[in-house]
């Protein structure tokens, strides 16, 4: 797999939370690992250089593992940190 590829992954899959996808945020997260490893943060080439900020990427990447980590399902089916009332003697 390119850098090219990569960032079409990073791209393509970057709407996690707008289209409420766990899927898509790990695809993101994975595709922004790749990204970090094989992305140089800066390159030269004669007179010319140029430099990435990966901040941006690494604050998304936290950003995906936030949300895969709040709405991944728990051992009941339940999504982690939603809670479920129902009408009983202690509600109130």
């Amino acid at each position: 797999m390119n850098i090219a590829e990569i960032e079409d992954e990073l791209l393509e899959n970057a709407d996690f939370e707008e289209v409420g996808s766990v899927e898509r945020a790990k695809l993101f997260i994975t595709a922004a690992k790749r990204w970090l490893i094989l992305r140089a943060d800066s390159a030269s080439s004669q007179s010319q250089s140029m430099s990435i900020g990966k901040q941006y990427v690494e604050d998304m990447l936290h950003q995906a593992q936030d949300y895969v980590n709040a709405n991944l399902p728990t051992a009941n089916g339940a999504v982690a940190g939603v809670r479920f009332l129902s009408v009983g003697a202690s509600f109130r």
